[in-house]
């Protein structure tokens, strides 16, 4: 049996009352009899309060590591109505649990919503960079690159550019291409994708790409292009970022500035301590907090530090 603090909340949300943050602590870590409970009564509670419950367990998650609301999620993530599913995507955004990939991967392959299947195709990036260490079965991680390679080819933009996205960190011998085309698409959305993508991958021969995007006329391609930069971590881009730091963009210099930090190297903290002395007000904590992370990397790079 559930226990009696559990059905007194479903009582109540099922006649449309909404619980306080505190009465949030039943919903988490379900165990299987709760979990059996709560889903054979979802559907009694009303629609409003359903999206309520999956919009409160991502903030609350967020805010406390205690909280754990992945059965919740994949309770949700079978609802009816796509807001519904939409939220609890959401919700799960940093669980990497298998039963949730695998709800994720057949919203992929067959949810008729586009902004859900959308959804569910970024989601999967994460799975994949766990798999690229080892951490989630080779199987799992085949069958949800199969469903994103099919989504690249899809005529919505928005799910084609998640799917290239989230392949980023994936080996498969196919996305290499998928990424080349994106880029070359002509299409913003599109070209944002490979980008990122490009820096999830761990491969140099996109760092050429990366640099050019650096200098791009649109500032959000630009940022996008740093963040890829401090993704990838090659070297080859600090002469690039280097130029990079008297970008007029004030969210292109932060993540320059960043990308710095997250490559390091002798040349990245020549390149930090030169700016240090010269960057804008208001820039010094963030340049410092790069050339410190830089300062990190160059050490550990050349086995000064264990």
């Amino acid at each position: 049996m559930p226990s009696p603090g559990l059905q007194r909340l479903v009582d109540a949300l099922a006649q449309g009352s909404r619980p306080r943050p505190a009465e949030f602590a039943a919903l988490s870590d379900l165990d299987r009899t709760d979990a059996a409970y709560i889903g054979s009564r979802w559907l009694e509670i009303p629609l409003p309060e359903r999206e309520f419950l999956l919009d409160e367990a991502y903030e609350l998650a967020d805010d406390d590591i205690a909280l754990d609301f992945t059965v919740l999620g994949r309770i949700a993530l079978r609802d009816p109505e796509p807001s519904v599913r939409l939220r609890a995507i959401q919700a799960l955004w940093e669980t990497l649990d298998p039963a949730v990939g695998d709800l994720l991967t057949t919203l992929v392959e067959s949810e008729q919503d586009p902004a859900v299947r959308t959804a569910a195709a970024r989601s999967l990036l994460r799975y994949l960079e766990a798999a690229e260490y080892g951490r989630l079965q080779a199987q799992t991680a085949r069958r949800m690159v199969e469903a994103l390679v099919s989504a690249a080819a899809s005529s919505i933009e928005d799910l084609r550019a998640a799917a290239v996205e989230a392949l980023g960190p994936s080996g498969d011998p196919r996305v290499p291409e998928l990424i080349e085309a994106a880029y070359e698409s002509g299409q913003p959305a599109l070209r944002l994708a490979a980008i990122r993508a490009m820096g999830y991958s761990a491969r140099e021969r996109w760092a050429e790409y990366i640099a050019e995007q650096l200098t791009a006329d649109d500032p959000e391609m630009r940022f996008e292009a740093a963040l890829a930069a401090g993704s990838l971590g090659s070297e080859e881009l600090v002469p690039a970022l280097g130029e990079a730091l008297s970008d007029d963009d004030a969210e292109v210099l932060f993540a320059v500035i960043e990308a710095l930090g997250d490559i390091g190297g002798e040349a990245a903290v020549e390149l930090l301590e030169a700016y240090l002395e010269e960057a804008p007000p208001g820039l010094e904590d963030a340049v410092e907090t790069a050339l410190e992370a830089a300062r990190g990397i160059q050490f550990r790079r050349f086995g000064d530090l264990p």
